[in-house]
């Protein structure tokens, strides 16, 4: 039996639906720190000339993430991110930036420097880092899915970790991914598709791969969080920042769907970023076992492979096709029960998939947003509320900031909301950055 990370507070607090454990994410471990600079409007006087750098430091971190705000960044200028451990560099255009919904990538170490590059004669760039998101080491605890834990390393170029949801997510032939609705359907900092994971720490914090192979999702998704065979998401991401590439032009590898519900009997492969002790703790492992019920009408399966927090979205592949989609838990050391999956059946997932992978997507405009509001309790919490006029952006998210630390908030049925805790009394911004420009920036007072 090994010793296992914690990741996630709420993976101690299991959420069971129709008798099923939610297989838990596993969140990565982090402080978000309030942070404040901003750089002087200067002029180039040459096109790539540094007219801004700014180093930022968290003295012991693992890895660090900054959130931009106030950033003014005209044709021909960027910013260039810099890690201090090992030379991986980020560049951001506006466009980038945006899509990137004004955060960085994920950076090793405790320091990164930010440089304003402006093209040539340009005059009034300017950006501003509003927090900083820290890593942490994450609490061990024990967990296990048969009297042993049967994970193997494996480098699967079509398998992504999701963070800092702390997911699996899985790259298909059509360059959408797949994974567990629960893993879209909470609110929390941007997320980051992550491909070519390296070993983490001996202490179990994780190592980022470099911004080459870091994606943001947008905000075209579907998902539904409703229990055991009705628990998938889909979604699409923007190209990478640094490369232009999408996911599928670099990884050059991808998944299908497959054709034949498989019988009970037979087996199934399942590959994922499942928590772990030490290097191997959030990076991709494979394992395989027999499938043990099948119930079509449900839409789900049940199989025995071994598999961890952070396994949740992972494809269940037979035959080298995805047949599921894993979402809960119910293995046990002695290996009665058996974990379980939404089947590819699903005809809500197969209408979302064709729907959000099509030519057309159709993510939430301006006219789609009917009010957005905010309320900060007696604790400091700050949470922004979106109303939609209808329902028909249901499973998808927009993007709000809330001082400058953007935040992802997923639309159930026609209303989205995200918030952040422990903020200090007095006034707070709050905006709706994606859709972008259709409410003015408001305030909020904390008591």
């Amino acid at each position: 039996m090994r010793s296992l990370p914690r990741l996630l507070a709420t993976a101690a607090a299991a959420l069971v639906m129709t008798g099923a454990v939610w297989a838990a994410p596993a969140a990565l471990p982090h402080e978000m720190r309030a942070y404040t600079f901003a750089s002087p409007e200067q002029v180039a006087q040459g096109r790539g000339d540094v007219i801004a750098s700014h180093t930022v430091e968290a003295a012991g971190a693992p890895w660090v993430r900054l959130q931009f705000k106030d950033v003014r960044l005209l044709p021909g200028s960027k910013l260039r991110i810099t890690s201090l451990q090992d030379g991986a560099v980020q560049e951001l255009d506006a466009r980038g930036l945006h899509q990137w919904r004004n955060t960085s990538a994920y950076f090793n170490g405790e320091a990164v420097r930010v440089e304003l590059l402006a093209g040539k004669g340009t005059k009034g760039n300017r950006f501003a880092v509003s927090h900083v998101m820290v890593g942490q080491v994450p609490v061990q605890t024990e967990s296990q899915c048969g009297s042993t834990d049967d994970r193997v390393p494996s480098t699967a170029p079509d398998r992504a970790r999701l963070v800092n949801v702390g997911c699996t997510v899985n790259l298909m032939s059509n360059g959408c991914f797949v994974t567990a609705g629960h893993c879209l359907s909470s609110a929390g900092s941007v997320n980051v598709v992550e491909f070519n994971v390296p070993p983490s720490n001996s202490n179990g914090s994780i190592v980022h791969p470099a911004p080459k192979d870091q994606y943001v999702p947008t905000t075209n998704r579907q998902f539904k969080n409703s229990g055991v065979g009705k628990d998938w998401g889909v979604f699409t991401t923007s190209p990478n920042a640094t490369t232009g590439l999408t996911a599928l032009q670099a990884q050059g590898s991808s998944l299908n769907f497959a054709t034949a519900v498989p019988a009970v009997g037979a087996n199934v492969v399942i590959t994922g970023y499942g928590v772990d002790s030490g290097a191997a703790n959030q990076t991709q492992q494979v394992s395989n076992g027999p499938i043990v019920n099948v119930n079509t009408t449900a839409n789900s399966l049940q199989y025995k492979s071994d598999t961890e927090g952070g396994n949740s979205g992972s494809v269940v592949l037979s035959g080298g096709n995805v047949v599921a989609i894993h979402t809960h838990g119910g293995c046990t050391t002695s290996n009665t029960g058996g974990n379980q999956g939404t089947l590819y059946t699903n005809p809500d997932l197969q209408a979302a998939f064709t729907q959000v992978c099509g030519a057309t997507p159709t993510p939430p405009t301006c006219s789609s947003i009917r009010s957005v509001k905010a309320s900060c309790s007696a604790k400091g919490k700050i949470t922004v509320s979106v109303r939609l006029t209808d329902t028909s952006h249901d499973g998808q998210s927009v993007v709000v900031a809330i001082d400058g630390a953007s935040q992802d908030a997923p639309i159930n049925g026609d209303v989205a909301r995200a918030s952040l805790t422990r903020q200090a009394s007095g006034s707070h911004t709050y905006e709706l950055i994606d859709p972008e420009g259709c409410v003015a920036p408001k305030t909020v007072v904390c008591p």
